[in-house]
C-alpha cells in the first residue's frame, strides 16, 4: 500500500527543490509548489503550514534519503571496501536528488539530528579501518571529516560539471591520504 502523504511529501519537496535552484529563495513560494506539483494550494499548507516548514521538510528529506542510500551499502568482510561503497552510496544519492543536495548544505540549517545520522556510519566506518589496522591513528573524526570534505567536494564539482563521474573513483584517487596505510 503506498503512502499518499508521503508520495505527495516527496513531490511537493522535489518540486519545491527545483524552484529554488531555478528561482532563488525569493522565488520559493508554496503557490508555486502547489503548481508545479499539480495540486491545490491546500494540500502544501495542510503538509508544511509555511515556507519555513516546506524548507525544513526539505531538510529533513534530503537527509532521508542520504540515510536510505548508506544503509542500502553493500557491506562484506573488507573494512576499506565497505568505506569505499559508503562514498559511492553518498554520490548516488546526491545525484538522484541534486536540488535537495543543494540545500541540505547551504540552506543556513546548522548542525541538525538529520545530518548527523548519514554522518555517523562514515565515522564508524573510519573506526572499523582504524580498528583493523588499514587507516593510522585512534580518533576516527578527523578521517571522517577528511572522507567527507574530499568526497562532498568531488560530487559537488561532479553536479556542477567541473569533473567526470564515470571516473569518479580515479580522479579520487587514494593520493595525498595521509591516513591510508
Amino acid at each position: 500500500m503506498v503512502n499518499v502523504n508521503a508520495e505527495l511529501t516527496g513531490r511537493l519537496v522535489d518540486a519545491a527543490a527545483r524552484i529554488l535552484v531555478d528561482e532563488g529563495p525569493g522565488g520559493l513560494s508554496l503557490r508555486k509548489v502547489a503548481a508545479a506539483a499539480g495540486v491545490s494550494t491546500m494540500p502544501v499548507y495542510t503538509l508544511f503550514g509555511d515556507k519555513q516548514g516546506l524548507l525544513d521538510a526539505m531538510h529533513r528529506e534530503g537527509f532521508r534519503r542520504l540515510g536510505a542510500a548508506l544503509a542500502a551499502a553493500p557491506r562484506s568482510g573488507d573494512a576499506l571496501a565497505d568505506l569505499i561503497a559508503l562514498g559511492f552510496a553518498y554520490r548516488e544519492a546526491a545525484l538522484a536528488s541534486p536540488h535537495l543536495y543543494g540545500l541540505m548544505f547551504t540552506g543556513g540549517f546548522g548542525h541538525t539530528e538529520a545530518a548527523d545520522a548519514t554522518y555517523r556510519p562514515l565515522v564508524a566506518g573510519v573506526a572499523r579501518c582504524q580498528a583493523e589496522g588499514v587507516f593510522t591513528g585512534d580518533d576516527p573524526e578527523p578521517v571522517a571529516l577528511h572522507l567527507w570534505a574530499l568526497a562532498h567536494g568531488m560530487v559537488s564539482l561532479e553536479l556542477a560539471g567541473k569533473v567526470d563521474g564515470e571516473n569518479f573513483a580515479e580522479q579520487l584517487g587514494y593520493a595525498g591520504l595521509p591516513f591510508l596505510r
